[in-house]
């Protein structure tokens, strides 16, 4: 019987670790910068723990044995993503991952912008927001050019593929006050 895995961050550690890479000022978003270096720090640990021998990335049809990280349901619940990578219940087959809050903040943030690289190629040299349903990193001049943005109230927000946009014209009330809101 495997036992239940839990990291325990202590609250200044966690404090830390929430807040970094976090800008001064009213939209507490992490510059585009530091957005670029989690996203490829996130993916050279996930190459370093070989995730992708168990988790598929864009590979539609394809079954592997630890699902789809493109999906978007994962890219809109990140909290799911770093809850799981930092504890591991009985009935997975996941091998427990020893990984720092900044590696599982890196990892989260690399699983997001897969959902953003299977529908609209990012590049990571001009990233200046971030979607509002998936926190995936994007190019603002990418969605414009490609309708992919809409207006709520005096605000514009950007989404890294139409799927994201979709969800958002939905529910706009539920995606403009997340944690991922950046106005122009």
């Amino acid at each position: 019987m495997r036992f239940l895995k839990v990291v325990i961050v202590s609250s200044s550690a966690l404090m830390l670790w929430l807040g970094a890479g976090c800008k001064s000022g009213d939209d507490h978003l992490p510059s585009p910068g530091y957005l670029a270096e989690q996203v490829a720090l996130g993916e050279q640990i996930f190459l370093r723990e070989d995730c992708g021998s168990c988790h598929s990335i864009a590979h539609g049809g394809e079954e592997f044995q630890g699902g789809e990280l493109s999906a978007l349901m994962l890219a809109m619940d990140t909290l799911y993503v770093k809850k799981h990578l930092q504890t591991l219940e009985d009935s997975t087959l996941m091998p427990p991952i020893p990984l720092t809050p900044q590696e599982i903040s890196a990892v989260t943030q690399y699983i997001a912008s897969l959902h953003g690289k299977a529908n609209t190629p990012v590049n990571l040299k001009n990233l200046d927001d971030i979607c509002p349903v998936c926190g995936a990193p994007l190019s603002t001049t990418v969605a414009r050019k490609t309708n992919l943005w809409a207006q709520h109230g005096d605000k514009t927000f950007y989404f890294e593929c139409p799927d994201c946009r979709t969800a958002f014209l939905r529910d706009p009330k539920r995606f403009s006050k997340s944690g991922y809101l950046k106005t122009k």
